[in-house]
């Protein structure tokens, strides 16, 4: 391993004179010409030999002379040879996707460029890096220097790698020691740069490749990029730090920026005196540089991917740290924040010490590293990103105050640090090949959280929720045409960032768990923890994880192997749907065929051949006890016997299986008798699956609604004590208020669900809870109920909202956002005033979010548009935050047209603030348009964007407009039909 002082990379010396003649080996450009001066890549010229320039004369003379032919010829040709003309054309279109994307690449590269793939040829990999930087807070420039040591896999003239927004000043080749010149080239299509040979490099030779460049600091949120903080005395603090995840890095530095490419980092950052850098790995000396300055150096890194890499320039920042008591070797947890928030680290420290010693237990393998940082930052796309060794946060998602933070904050918390910590195993020792295999290390994390949560804060029951925060929410977006698979095939960085989404964290988590239970919780953890043995700091697929789960599980009795499954589950577009009724005697259970389930209408008929291996479980009113039977791909009409008549049956009992089921009439009549006589025989989770399923069968047209209406009418006496079926319940029931919000029958449908709502409202009341998911479900039910305008609960809402205004600390925490939003709904120009003073003076980033929500409430079009100018300031509102300051907006009925007005307008403003390099404007513009719900809406908002280059973000665009086509679709299928039932469920009130 290389000792620190090798981490000097700019070198002043070569061994060999520029002139001295290699044998063997055929000199091109000098690479020891004087460094360029520094230009944003873009505006860089391009560089041009005398064979270049005399080529271009030669092209121009040849398009004059064609220009002149064509004058002459063109008519002729026309007329005598249109039928060729079509032939042509007829040709054109039948070409393979692939020689279409190697002419464009050839376009924008030229003809010289000696690459023509989105991925790097498999000839060359890089052992070590050893890189140097200066990141100049100051200029927002950045200076940096590598020497990347190489091993030839495969013959090859050329050294091909990524590098983007990057300017090279001088480069140095040497091949077994000595110095060899190369012809340097590059692609801003592609994001590469080559450096081409005369003669082959061979397997045997050692290459050594240094680079000496110039960059900037960004301000997009990746790459290397500026977090801004505001203190409290209103002083701004710039840091910088790096995203790199998933095609960043080589914006910051030239490298291999590719899953598979593992290599061992040696970093050294120059630094201002009162700054503090951190790195992947812990520091091992200070030196002082020129001017003052000092540089760091780190100790060398493990084998790891690119994206992995992390560094940090902290200004004003604050650490605190805690040691690991139950780690095979202590380790340092280090939290840094900045300096006026630092005492709302406690928390989250604490969280991090838990979740690295359950995972070390859980995988059976220590964690690798001398210490784990964590960094909290204004400025985050994401919710937390998982660089090894140096984990970094979006503030809201790790600091936490008990005397301003509301419950759920502190649980989203948890879960997001048992994520990141997941991932130290599960993508940072183990990563995926490639980006097609992004559900293997973000769907296990996801998984991987709630089995942390559960274990560290059992009194929190976390895996009660993974119902409805993993499945409901995956299933929803899986619903669509637009959908991909788990595991899916992207190139570009655009196809790569916008499969960050519901499929790859939920689907992949909810499948995961799926089959955990079908090969035992024991069985899998042996598993996983014989695959992290064996694929550590390297990289491996789905099916080498699937390879070894089959082998520890016990389903080949049911002649089910798990690749199948798997195979099946993952790559297969969707999930199924399966018919369910009971024969005549009531004695057995028949699933009469399967299909993929989907919203439209119109998109069925071309999916209706996709069939699934589908793990049936199913349990009866007489027993608890779930049995599993199988459907495979083919079978239609399968029956399974039960040991005698039942009442009825529930298929997917616990939602063990990734799939809805859809049930005859009758048994649906069955659980509405059931769910009324004792809601309790069904488990919260099966309660939450019937009712999920039923309002979905309806939107796609399969049941009538009111199928579904009678199934939640259960809760109208005041028992149901369970978030889950209320979440789902409370979720469908908002979307049907939305698709009829301008329909003659809302204000019955909200009759309807204050009805259901006003039992529960009353029992939780107003008083403190002590139990943890009581108090949850409380704060949820109290914000309906004053959403839905109760009387009482605007009443009390508006009392403690003046009560707050003079003691903030009179109305418990997880009260004030419902307390402070009705204040606002029902207020006055100076309520909103006075709130939103507190919002610029709070420093809690969670409290900050709770009082920018409640601002958005007003029905004043005056503070509307006030809101909505807060947003185009990234001193009063986070860019970061925007996707959920306008989706606030698109909450509040008051609100809805004009936001969708002000974003047309602003568009360019939107585009270039959050458009660049993240899926954050895809994000916004779902959250304003995916509850339009008519064919004007529809048209206009396809009107708006045509043409619109969105990049990353056109996948959730296109998700966002099937939205409005199922509302559409809703809206003529159930509309009239809940009407007739509201007025039947009135008149049946009337007479009771």
């Amino acid at each position: 391993m290389p000792t620190p002082t090798a981490v000097k990379l700019l070198l002043d010396e070569s061994p060999h004179d520029g002139d001295e003649e290699i044998s063997n080996w055929t000199l091109s450009a000098s690479p020891s010409r004087p460094p360029q001066q520094a230009r944003p890549y873009s505006a860089r010229r391009p560089r041009c030999s005398p064979f270049c320039a005399l080529f271009i004369v030669g092209a121009l003379i040849a398009m004059i002379i064609g220009a002149l032919v064509g004058a002459f010829l063109l008519p002729q040709l026309i007329a005598s040879s249109e039928c060729q003309l079509q032939s042509v054309i007829i040709s054109q279109k039948t070409q393979s996707e692939e020689p279409r994307i190697e002419q464009r690449i050839t376009e924008e590269c030229g003809e010289l460029y000696p690459w023509r793939s989105i991925r790097l040829p498999e000839k060359i990999r890089p052992l070590t890096y050893k890189l140097r930087l200066h990141p100049n807070l100051t200029t927002s420039t950045l200076s940096g220097s590598v020497q990347i040591e190489l091993k030839v896999v495969k013959p090859t003239k050329a050294i091909v790698l990524h590098a983007l927004d990057l300017n090279l000043t001088s480069y140095e080749l040497n091949i077994s020691g000595l110095h060899v010149s190369a012809h340097h080239s590059e692609c801003e299509k592609l994001g590469q740069w080559a450096f081409e040979l005369e003669r082959e490099l061979k397997e045997t030779d050692n290459v050594s490749l240094s680079i000496d460049y110039e960059g900037l600091i960004h301000n997009d949120l990746s790459a290397l990029y500026t977090n801004v903080h505001i203190a409290d005395n209103g002083k701004k603090i710039v840091s910088a730090v790096t995203q790199f995840e998933p095609t960043h890095a080589r914006r910051m530095l030239p490298c291999f920026d590719e899953p598979v490419y593992k290599a061992t980092f040696e970093v050294a950052v120059i630094r201002q005196s009162s700054h503090i850098v951190r790195a992947n790995m812990h520091l091992t000396r200070t030196e002082p540089y020129a001017d003052g300055l000092f540089i760091d150096h780190f100790a060398p890194s493990v084998k790891m991917s690119t994206y992995l890499l992390a560094i940090a320039v902290l200004n004003e920042f604050k650490r605190v740290r805690k040691m690991t008591r139950n780690t095979v070797s202590t380790v340092e947890i280090n939290l840094f924040a900045p300096a006026d928030v630092s005492n709302q680290t406690d928390f989250g420290l604490t969280t991090g010490v838990l979740a690295m010693e359950f995972f070390e237990s859980y995988f059976a393998l220590p964690y690798p590293l001398q210490k784990l940082d964590m960094i909290a930052l204004d400025d985050f796309a994401e919710g937390a990103m998982e660089n090894w060794g140096m984990t970094t946060f979006r503030d809201a998602m790790l600091l936490h105050n008990s005397a301003a933070s509301t419950t759920k904050s502190k649980e989203t918390a948890a879960l997001v640090v048992c994520h990141e910590y997941a991932h130290q195993w599960f993508g940072n020792l183990v990563t995926m090949k490639w980006w097609n295999d992004l559900w293997l290390n973000e769907g296990f994390a996801n998984f991987m959280e709630y089995l942390c949560v559960e274990e560290i804060y059992p009194d929190w029951k976390v895996m009660d929720d993974f119902y409805v925060e993993n499945y409901v929410m995956s299933m929803l977006l899986d619903g669509f045409d637009t959908s991909h698979a788990v595991s899916t095939t992207v190139d570009d960085p655009a196809q790569i960032g916008s499969i960050f989404d519901a499929i790859s964290y939920q689907k992949g988590a909810s499948i995961i768990g799926m089959i955990m239970g079908l090969a035992g919780k024991e069985n899998f953890k042996k598993s996983l923890r014989e695959y992290l043995k064996t694929y550590a700091y390297s990289n491996a697929g789905g099916e080498d994880l699937w390879r070894i789960i089959e082998k520890h599980s016990s389903l080949k009795a049911a002649n089910v192997s798990v690749m199948q499954i798997a195979e099946a589950w993952t790559t297969r577009v969707g999930y199924p749907f399966i018919t369910a009724s009971m024969d005549a005697n009531r004695s057995s259970i028949i699933i009469h065929n399967q299909t993929r389930f989907l919203f439209l209408e119109a998109s069925r008929k071309e999916n209706r051949s996709i069939e699934w291996p589908i793990p049936v479980h199913y349990r009866t009113d007489y027993s608890d006890a779930v049995n599993v039977s199988w459907i495979k791909p083919g079978e239609h009409d399968v029956r399974i016997t039960l040991e005698k008549p039942a009442k009825w049956a529930i298929v997917n009992a616990r939602s063990l299986g990734y799939l809805r089921v859809l049930y005859e009439q009758n048994i649906y009549t069955e659980f509405v008798k059931q769910l009324k006589e004792n809601h309790q025989v069904f488990s919260a989770v099966d309660r939450a699956s019937i009712i999920n399923d039923a309002f979905s069968f309806a939107k796609a047209g399969f049941i009538p609604i009111g199928t579904a209406m009678e199934l939640v009418q259960y809760v109208e006496v005041g028992e149901e004590t369970q978030r889950i079926p209320w979440n789902v319940i409370m979720g469908h029931l908002k979307s049907v208020e939305s698709c009829i919000f301008e329909s003659e029958y809302l204000d019955l449908f909200q009759e309807f669900m204050r009805s259901l709502l006003v039992p529960t409202y009353q029992r939780l009341g107003w008083s403190h809870k002590e139990d943890h998911i009581e108090r949850l479900l409380q704060t949820e039910i109290l914000a309906v109920a004053c959403k839905l305008q109760i009387d009482d609960c605007s009443r009390q809402a508006t009392r403690r909202f003046y009560q707050w205004t003079r003691d903030s600390n009179s109305v418990p925490v997880d009260l004030q956002p419902l307390v402070i939003e009705e204040g606002i709904r029902r207020g006055s120009p100076i309520d909103w005033e006075r709130v939103y003073q507190e919002y610029l003076k709070a420093s809690n980033p969670s409290q900050k979010f709770m009082l920018l929500a409640a601002l958005s409430a007003t029905r004043d079009i005056r503070l509307i548009y006030r809101f909505m100018n807060m947003c185009l300031k990234s001193s009063i509102v986070r860019p970061n935050l925007l996707p959920k300051a306008l989706a606030l907006l698109m909450q509040n009925p008051a609100a809805q047209l004009h936001t969708w007005r002000f974003f047309r307008l602003r568009f360019q403003h939107f585009d270039q603030t959050i458009g660049s390099t993240t899926t954050m404007l895809g994000m916004t513009i779902k959250s304003i348009i995916e509850n339009f719900n008519t064919q004007f809406d529809l048209d206009q908002t396809l009107q708006f964007f045509e043409g619109k280059q969105l990049g990353a973000s056109q996948a959730k665009v296109d998700q966002a407009l099937d939205s409005i086509r199922v509302n559409i679709q809703w809206r003529r299928l159930n509309e009239k039909a809940l009407g007739k039932w509201l007025h039947q469920w009135n008149d049946n009130r009337s007479l009771q």
